[in-house]
């Protein structure tokens, strides 16, 4: 039986003339992993911020839980839109901390301000959020002397904070370095593993394999491929698929 989290009909984002997502439809069960790939400028990172409304779709409609963010011919609400987007946590290539904060303040922020929590129990959260990327020792330390691995996981911290019932990475491990690359995929891999509905942008292949439930292969604004990802990387059914994997092979 189906259990939709995210529903995307016939979704567009233009940038004045230039159209990047030409009618996306997708849907995202509770509890799935998807994995976005494709080639720069594919739109897939466009695509990841019109789920939660960080970009306006320029037509089409993405529901949350069977929610409109706006419906079809209604204005748009503020309000309403704030609401719903709190319930999918959004994590960045860049961490987009605050630098004259500590990460346990970092953490804290969002909770206090959005979710009304007392500073008591905003704490108590933090800290739990903390604990649970692994940072419990650095929750006094500023963003500047944190590596990028420690900031991405306070970013995603964060995020889970909140309490969102799904999660978007955008390329979460890009702008890290080599060796720090591994402790954020551990943290996403366990949330991967305790069910977390989950949307990923990665170049990371082989942790694309491991953790998704399917994959999308996207190129020029458009899904070109969908499938498990034995399907997918194994036995591509497009030539758009096939020569973008076979590049990345060499």
């Amino acid at each position: 039986m189906s259990n939709p989290m995210i529903e995307v009909e016939k979704l567009h984002k233009s940038f004045g003339q230039n159209e990047i997502l030409k009618g996306i439809t997708l849907t995202i069960e509770k509890g799935e992993k998807v994995v976005i790939i494709g080639p720069s400028g594919s739109g897939k990172s466009t695509l990841l911020r019109c789920l939660n409304y960080l970009e306006l779709p320029t037509a089409g409609t993405v529901k949350i839980n069977g929610e409109y963010f706006v419906e079809p011919g209604k204005k748009y609400n503020e309000n309403h839109v704030a609401k719903l987007r709190t319930n999918i946590g959004m994590v960045f290539q860049r961490f987009n901390l605050f630098p004259t904060m500590t990460a346990l303040e970092n953490v804290m922020a969002a909770l206090t301000k959005v979710r009304q929590k007392s500073t008591t129990e905003a704490r108590q959260i933090a800290t739990r959020y903390l604990e649970k990327v692994g940072l419990a020792d650095r929750m006094n330390h500023y963003p500047s002397q944190l590596s990028g691995g420690q900031q991405q996981r306070i970013a995603i911290a964060r995020s889970l904070a909140m309490e969102p019932e799904a999660m978007l990475f955008d390329e979460a491990t890009s702008a890290l370095d080599p060796e720090l690359v591994g402790e954020v995929l551990n943290v996403i891999r366990e949330l991967a593993e305790e069910g977390m509905t989950m949307v990923l942008v990665t170049h990371e292949m082989s942790f694309a394999q491991e953790v998704g439930d399917r994959v999308i292969f996207m190129d020029d604004g458009l899904i070109i491929e969908s499938g498990s990802p034995d399907q997918l990387f194994r036995n591509p059914q497009h030539d758009r698929t096939k020569t973008f994997l076979q590049r990345l092979k060499h």
